[in-house]
Order: structure tokens, then sequence, then C-alpha cells
């Protein structure tokens, strides 16, 4: 298994970060070979495959990233005391805004499964915030896919700030009927 090139440390290196942004400019024009690419931003081979292994691999690459550094923004909401499923959606909506060139990378295949996920990521917290029973799961499923398809419709549209708050009234209404729906387990 390969491992994901792009990390912290690398991105904050002014050379590596210069040479990744030539890359996707030209991954974006529709270059579909590594070695297209080289050639197209005038670098060597190697030092593509430095950033990429495959062509295939660059989304990939961004959705491992994205993950990673959800993963540490979620410790930190796992340290509140006073979790409200509110807050997690408007902590993960904005991380998707301050992060959304990395977003429209990962997303550029059209897969959805960076969101999936994250809401998979965020399944502890929901169950914990709106009390629901462990033996959810497959529910949960079909909720976190409802979810998916909402913050993807938000990406297609640029990842508008303006378009937050209707999307986070929609995943909370979306949140409410997942709860109702679960309202007769929840009372076995």
């Amino acid at each position: 298994m390969i491992r994901c090139r792009i990390t912290e440390k690398r991105l904050k290196n002014r050379r590596f970060r210069r040479t990744e942004e030539k890359i996707l400019e030209a991954y974006f024009e529709g270059e579909c070979t590594l070695c297209g690419l080289a050639k197209k931003i005038g670098i060597a081979r190697t030092t593509v495959y430095f950033h990429h292994h495959r062509i295939v691999s660059i989304p990939v690459d961004y959705q491992h990233y994205l993950l990673h550094i959800y993963k540490k923004a979620l410790v930190r909401i796992e340290k509140s005391s006073d979790l409200k499923i509110e807050s997690v959606f408007e902590i993960t909506l904005f991380f998707i805004l301050q992060n959304k060139e990395l977003f429209q990378v990962a997303l550029r295949t059209g897969d959805t499964l960076v969101y999936r996920k994250m809401m998979i990521m965020l399944r502890p917290l929901i169950i914990e915030a709106i009390r629901l029973p462990k033996n959810s799961k497959r529910m949960f499923n079909v909720y976190a896919v409802s979810v998916a398809e909402l913050l993807d419709e938000w990406g297609k549209s640029g990842f508008k700030g303006a378009e937050m708050k209707e999307l986070l009234k929609n995943i909370l209404f979306l949140t409410k009927t997942f709860r109702t729906s679960l309202a007769p387990i929840m009372e076995d």
C-alpha cells in the first residue's frame, strides 16, 4: 500500500508547495499522464513521482490528507464538555469552508467517499450528542449518505459561505428526522 505523499510538513516547504500547485494546475487543465505533467510544467519525472505515484492517485492523496487533518480537528471537538449536534456540524462546515481548495481537488473525480468517511468519523460524536442507541448502525449509514449528498451539493455550488446557514438547517432537519425514525428503537 502506497502512503499519501501530501503532508503538513511537506506543504510548509515552499518549494514542494509551488511544485504541487503547478502539478495541480496542469492536472486541472486535463493532462492525463504523469510524464505529460512533468513535460508541461518543466520538471523531472522523478519529482512528479515524488509528489504522486500515479495520476489517479492525486484526488486520493488529497482525500487522505483531508481526513488526516479532519481527524486532528475532531480531537478538539471531542474534548468539549458541552457537545451539541449544531456545534459538531458547524465545526465540520467551517472545516470544509477553510479547506475548500483541498476539497475541490479531492472531489475532482465526483467521488463523495471523503464526506462519507468524515461522517463515519463523526459517528461517536453524533451518537453522544443526540443520544442514539448503539444498535442504530444501519440507520446511521443511511443518514450519513444523506448528509454526504447535502455536502456534495454544497461543493458543486463552490462551497459558498452564504449557503452554509441553509445547509446547516437542512442537516439539522435531516438529523431530527433521523432521530424521529429511531424513536421506536430508542423506547425498547
